[in-house]
């Protein structure tokens, strides 16, 4: 087996996710996979020809249509990851099956489907462990999705509220916690003179869109609108992979903005809004912070991890539009504290998050797992 060499200076290291569209990760995958590559290691991302992860379309007829179409896009493109810069091997599968994923040292699910998956992987695909992004219970049942964390792969969290779930309500053990982190070579303030204000003199507020239930669309929409009727001075900013009927008609919408492009945005603004009702981890915010944003977001995921409350940012309650309305509105009147906090949040994320950081955390797991195994063999 592959993982018996004595010295493992270059491992093999595959991913096997559902879909490579833009989502929180996604992206985490592959910021783990280019900084392995730095490390010397060779990493692969499998992805099958039909994705295997809709979100809410899987539990909302509804949108099933709509879906559809853009499931027929994805398919059938030729720039998978148009929107990110990725430098290791990709190969898209027509199934996710054993005879289609390459021999190594370590093979990593992603989704609860792909760790049953892996889970029956014969050895030579590489020892088995279990990137857990987010309880996954809004994407499939949740007795599936449960037992996913059973199936004696390494489990790998990246938050508390993981934690939280995995070992005290579900009584399954973590193996270790590797948080994310920004893209620090990309997200960063471009220039610390420069105004964020718009032409009219208003103050831009950034929401990132998804039209999935749990991203709380609807409650940033209404807070914004609360806090526009005392305040009409702030512009409402939003980007995202697709532009959903619900957006308002006199909001500014960014279609899939290249990561350039993103960290414009975000310095051009001067509060980003994450309204939030469930997150497996939730990296936007942390991309706003680093470029100098006044965040303005809910208590989920692993927000609890990445801010310290009312010092490098403005943490509200899931569902409630009328205090994330009041968080914008504190920041809109008290410039020096917006600037305060602004200040606090890019320090306090810059200083203690990087991507380089949690890989190698990563990589150093992987490694003493494989060790453990060598030493075991008889």
């Amino acid at each position: 087996m592959s993982y018996n060499r004595v010295d493992l200076k270059k491992l093999k290291i595959t991913f096997i996710v559902p879909d490579v569209d833009l989502s929180g990760g996604v992206k985490a995958v592959l910021e783990f996979s280019n900084h392995l590559i730095d490390l010397g290691h060779e990493v692969t991302v499998v992805y099958p020809t039909i994705p295997m992860s809709n979100g809410a379309s899987w539990y909302n007829p509804g949108l099933m249509l709509r879906r559809g179409r853009m499931m027929a896009k994805k398919i059938n493109t030729t720039e998978p990851l148009d929107w990110f810069d990725y430098r290791g091997k990709l190969i898209k599968v027509p199934t996710l099956a054993e005879k289609n994923i390459p021999e190594g040292d370590a093979v990593i699910a992603t989704w609860w489907e792909t760790a049953y998956l892996v889970a029956d992987y014969q050895k030579d695909k590489g020892e088995k462990f279990y990137l857990i992004q987010h309880y996954e219970v809004w994407g499939g049942p949740e007795e599936k999705v449960n037992a996913s964390f059973r199936l004696g792969l390494k489990n790998i969290i990246n938050s508390s509220w993981l934690r939280e779930i995995l070992e005290d309500k579900l009584k399954v053990p973590v193996d270790i916690l590797i948080p994310h982190a920004p893209d620090l070579d990309q997200f960063f303030i471009e220039d610390q003179n420069r105004s964020r204000l718009d032409g009219d003199g208003n103050l831009r507020i950034l929401l990132s869109y998804r039209d999935i239930e749990w991203k709380g669309m609807a409650d940033g929409f209404k807070a914004f609108k609360i806090a526009q009727e005392k305040t009409p001075h702030i512009k409402l900013v939003i980007f995202g992979p697709e532009k959903g009927s619900d957006i308002p008609a006199d909001a500014e919408f960014h279609l899939r903005p290249t990561r350039e492009r993103l960290r414009h945005l975000y310095n051009s603004c001067d509060i980003f809004l994450f309204p939030s009702i469930l997150e497996g981890f939730g990296m936007p915010p942390m991309e706003a912070m680093a470029c100098g944003c006044a965040v303005v977001l809910t208590r989920v995921g692993a927000v609890p991890d990445y801010t310290i409350e009312d010092k490098t940012a403005i943490v509200c309650e899931p569902r409630s539009s009328e205090e994330l309305a009041a968080g914008i509105l504190k920041l809109v009147g008290n410039e020096a504290l917006r600037k305060e906090i602004a200040d606090a949040g890019r320090k306090h994320i810059t200083d203690n998050f990087s991507w380089a950081d949690s890989t190698r955390q990563l990589e150093s797991f992987i490694l003493s797992t494989l060790k453990q195994k060598t030493r075991a063999s008889p």
